[in-house]
């Protein structure tokens, strides 16, 4: 089941709860069971907005996003996980798209929405981009994985390869 799908089946169940409290509260109402009732059911309509926002205002990913639209998605997922990302304009960004800063710490971000998988000179200019930008670490983000050759240099250089779906745990990937 698809997250998107979760979340509908959460609302769907939150709006019958709402309708069964609505309904009970009305033969007690106005005395103090309808007034429970009818507090039960502001509950779950104020949880039913969050669960809607939720929704609505976090990010989610599209297979038919241009790379642009990919750089500003990892942005989002980064700024979810608080911290301050700001993508780069696009000419001369020097090998970095996002560049992230969190309690005084700066990391550099190149994101790849390849069909195959990233080698190593997305490596190589993230490694560059490091020293340019003055971050601490450098992350690449792919779609697709990464070559073996890749994932050796990145070792070697303290680059973290990710897919888009873990930058929700960045925090805990960077102290390792």
């Amino acid at each position: 089941m698809s997250r998107h799908q979760g979340q509908n089946r959460a609302a769907t169940k939150w709006i019958v709860w709402i309708a069964l409290f609505a309904c009970l509260a009305g033969p007690y109402w106005p005395n103090a069971p309808g007034l429970a009732f009818m507090a039960l059911a502001l509950f779950g309509l104020l949880h039913l907005a969050v669960l809607v926002y939720e929704q609505i205002a976090q990010a989610h990913f599209d297979a038919n996003m241009t790379p642009q639209e990919y750089e500003h998605y990892c942005a989002a997922l980064l700024r979810e996980s608080r911290w301050a990302a700001r993508v780069t304009r696009a000419s001369g960004d020097q090998g970095v798209d996002i560049v992230a800063e969190k309690r005084g710490a700066r990391i550099v971000v190149q994101c790849k929405k390849y069909r195959k998988p990233v080698g190593n000179r997305a490596v190589q200019e993230i490694v560059a981009a490091i020293a340019h930008e003055d971050a601490q670490r450098g992350v690449v983000v792919a779609t697709n994985g990464y070559t073996r050759a890749a994932e050796r240099l990145a070792a070697s250089n303290r680059v973290l390869l990710l897919h888009h779906s873990q930058l929700h745990r960045i925090d805990r990937l960077l102290q390792q």
